[in-house]
């Protein structure tokens, strides 16, 4: 989540354009560890034992690192030692940046120091960038704003997670009627109700399936909608659990619907949070019922 705050920070303040950040995020993905690769570096998980967590998340809203501690795969002193390895990677941006000529040294040591003054969270804990998030994103200020909000990071993690982190946010929609070239829809209904679509151009939909299925996808045929689908309804089914086990709310799905050339008008209580990939631009839209 540093990686979405700094790189809107420094697209604000038009320390870089929009460009660069997407050839420096291109460039992390090559070069950025995730969690269960250093954990197999430093020997304390077998592969097995790290896709044995990352098949625990499509059910749980949980942290890799949690997993592992509650499964017995990590003590908690390894699994801080590795979030301590894995921070480290935060710099990745600006080094990728640095490496493409576009901030010279002294120019990222000035801006990350101008980011963190200037930012609202004390600390690169979680839960404080999760809160910055809301900021950034406007959504501590809307009304249902903690739905939003558990929502939408809820969000982020998974797309963290399942497809990556080399994205940035490219703006929010309010009171407005946006497009999706291509999109996946899904109803969620009971003590809340809500509408959601994911999506965006074909481009972003397309590589939202093949990051998600693990494969090389070049068309919007039905297996391409259907990985799309079934990470909404992964999203979906992650919030519903929360919603039950934090709330006491049960929550039921509709079957999910994909559709072309989709317009929806978001209101003033609602909320599109538009972002850019490295393999395209993707929305996700989410209207409650008052």
């Amino acid at each position: 989540m540093y990686t979405q705050l700094f790189g809107h920070y420094l697209l604000n303040k038009r320390i870089i354009d929009a460009d660069e950040l997407h050839a420096a995020l291109t460039a992390m993905t090559r070069i950025k560890p995730k969690l269960g690769a250093v954990a197999i570096d430093a020997g304390y998980m077998s592969a097995k034992q790290v896709e044995e967590v990352h098949e625990a998340q499509h059910t749980a809203d949980m942290r890799f690192g949690a997993i592992a501690v509650a499964k017995g795969f990590l003590t908690e002193e390894q699994m801080l030692e590795l979030l301590a390895r894995q921070k480290n990677s935060n710099l990745v941006l600006g080094q990728a940046l640095i490496d493409f000529g576009f901030l010279d040294h002294k120019q990222f040591e000035n801006a990350l120091r101008d980011y963190k003054n200037s930012s609202s969270y004390t600390d690169e804990s979680e839960d404080s960038m999760e809160r910055e998030m809301l900021h950034v994103l406007g959504i501590d200020s809307m009304n249902d704003s903690d739905f939003y909000g558990n929502y939408i990071l809820l969000f982020i993690r998974n797309l963290i997670r399942f497809l990556g982190d080399d994205f940035s946010l490219a703006g929010v929609s309010r009171n407005v009627t946006i497009s999706m070239n291509y999109a996946c829809c899904q109803d969620i209904s009971g003590p809340i109700k809500a509408k959601v679509a994911l999506g965006g151009t074909e481009r972003g939909f397309i590589g939202i399936a093949a990051r998600y299925a693990g494969e090389n996808l070049t068309e919007t045929d039905g297996y391409t909608k259907a990985c799309v689908g079934e990470l909404l309804n992964l999203q979906n089914g992650l919030f519903a659990v929360n919603m039950s086990n934090q709330e006491n709310i049960e929550l039921e799905l509709s079957p999910q619907t994909s559709e072309e050339k989709l317009m929806l008008n978001i209101p003033e209580n609602g909320i599109a949070v538009n972002l850019s990939f490295s393999f395209g631009d993707i929305k996700i839209a989410i209207i409650k019922e008052n």
